[in-house]
């Protein structure tokens, strides 16, 4: 199997280390969509047994890969994938994906793309993986009760957790408290209602929050759609726009013609992954956080073929380098219209300008609005009064257990209400202060936001299709193979002599 199909090795054979290896091993049917997935009408039925026998392969190395005392979970992973023809076939038609999705079949892209019932799963290398999309309608139903939905959600934070057995704890402190102080003043009954009924703190809180805190979010989400749909989208857009143009002023099938319209490629989906790297860099704190996402050199983007290591050399030290790649664009459609090998070199260049200007507004627009913030008296406000909140309800369910202790019988209904609020409030609005943070800058490394790897997947393979319709469009015929294509010009400028004074000479 090719590199891009290949997972990580693992060794041992502790049982959660099996557990893992198994789950992780080229034996899970999601993997297999990168390579089989496919319906037939895409080109994904496979001739004979190679299917079969990738499967006897992977099976033996996934137990040489788990040593002797996980040979058991490998086996009874990977039997049920070999069992015979029909689960073979049935295995080719469990993932399903759009081809654009899929990495490219030149091999110009390396990246595993996993497929199932409920989401499809880019993992971009360096143990980092993105959601291409999830299945809503099973999400909905009973998907958000699968264990994968669950941890990619605030309620597999720790942080939430110890948040709530914290105010737990809170609660019982408050509790213990109110029940000695009332014991030592000698409360009465009336007293012990009157403090229950009228303590009702939370409630005028809970309507100041609710108002401010969805304003917040509401923002930052119209923030974080204008970002994809507007100012991203506007980006790939350009890129696509001039590759349709490339596709059709360069359709031969010379090196000329290609290393034309490659380049153009090339250069806008640098743009594009020079704009994540850039974006990255706006929520990094540390260098040893730097270093680990890979924004301090380049290497990467040699290894995808985006960028040679003189064109990197060029780039070192230079700010906003994801604009950078619009100046090379426009400079070299500059040659090309001096070189005469555009149709009106003058149009076309006015054109290319132009596209070239959209595109580095849009960066320019994008990165902006990362590093823009909400003033931080407005968040700090916000944040204050959701902590304030939780806190008061915990206050709340610590006085209604300690007056009920006092009284001999508890009010469970009360108490089973208040602990209710107690749970589930801090989940709400700790949750949604989560979800604020994430959408705020979309361009990280959390699973949730985009997969660079994706976009580049979608445009090259939308400009290779381009690329591929123009040199063999329709009309062609084996005795008149070539596409039709305007002549190039040179350009040329009419002089006006009214700019000079013939008399001087």
């Amino acid at each position: 199997m090719s590199s891009k199909h290949k997972r990580s090795e693992s060794v041992g054979g502790s049982p959660s280390t099996s557990r893992r290896a198994e789950e992780e091993s080229p034996s899970s049917y999601s993997m297999w969509y990168s390579r089989y997935g496919s319906n037939e009408a895409e080109g994904g039925d496979l001739e004979g047994g190679e299917m079969e026998r990738d499967m006897e392969a992977t099976l033996t190395a996934c137990v040489t890969r788990l040593g002797r005392g996980g040979q058991k979970e490998a086996r009874r992973g990977c039997f049920k994938w070999r069992a015979s023809k029909e689960t073979a076939a049935a295995l080719r038609e469990e993932g399903f994906a759009p081809l654009a999705d899929q990495p490219p079949t030149d091999g110009s892209l390396e990246f595993k793309y996993l497929v199932d019932d409920m989401m499809r799963v880019v993992y971009e290398g360096a143990g980092v993986k993105k959601i291409a999309r999830y299945n809503e309608q099973k999400l909905v139903r009973y998907g958000w009760m699968k264990r994968k939905v669950y941890r990619t959600t605030f309620l597999a934070s720790s942080y939430g957790w110890l948040q709530i057995f914290f105010l737990y704890g809170l609660t019982g402190f408050v509790a213990a408290m109110v029940f000695t102080l009332l014991k030592a003043v000698g409360a009465n009954d009336r007293t012990v209602e009157s403090l229950q009924s009228g303590l009702e703190i939370s409630s005028t809180i809970e309507i100041f929050v609710a108002f401010l805190l969805g304003s917040f979010i509401k923002k930052t989400i119209d923030i974080w759609w204008e970002l994809r749909h507007d100012t991203l989208q506007q980006l790939m857009n350009v890129i696509a726009d001039m590759c349709l143009r490339m596709a059709i002023y360069f359709p031969g099938k010379d090196y000329e013609d290609r290393h034309a319209r490659e380049t153009i490629m090339r250069y806008g989906i640098l743009s594009l992954a020079l704009l994540f790297q850039d974006a990255k860099k706006v929520d990094i704190w540390k260098k040893r956080q730097a270093r680990g996402c890979g924004v301090l050199n380049l290497d990467h983007l040699q290894r995808d073929k985006l960028l040679t290591s003189r064109e990197a050399a060029l780039l070192h030290n230079v700010p906003a380098k994801s604009q950078m790649c619009w100046v090379w664009i426009s400079s070299l459609f500059t040659k090309w219209c001096l070189d005469g090998r555009l149709p009106d070199p003058l149009g076309n260049q006015n054109s290319m300008l132009q596209y070239s200007e959209e595109a580095r507004n849009a960066i320019s627009t994008i990165l902006a609005q990362l590093t823009m913030q909400f003033p931080l008296s407005y968040s700090y406000l916000i944040v204050f009064f959701c902590k304030v909140y939780m806190g008061t309800l915990a206050v709340e369910a610590g006085v209604t257990a300690g007056s009920s202790l006092l009284q001999g019988q508890t009010n469970y209904a009360t108490l089973l209400t208040k602990c209710f609020a107690l749970t589930v409030s801090p989940i709400v609005y700790q949750g949604l202060l989560e979800l604020k943070e994430r959408v705020s800058n979309p361009f990280r490394n959390n699973m949730q936001d985009y997969s660079l790897k994706m976009f580049h997947a979608r445009l090259r393979n939308e400009c290779t299709g381009f690329f591929k319709c123009a040199m063999e469009p329709p009309y062609t015929t084996p005795e008149d193979p070539e596409p039709s294509r305007l002549p190039p010009q040179f350009i040329e400028r009419q002089v006006n002599t009214a700019m000079y004074d013939f008399d001087v000479y």
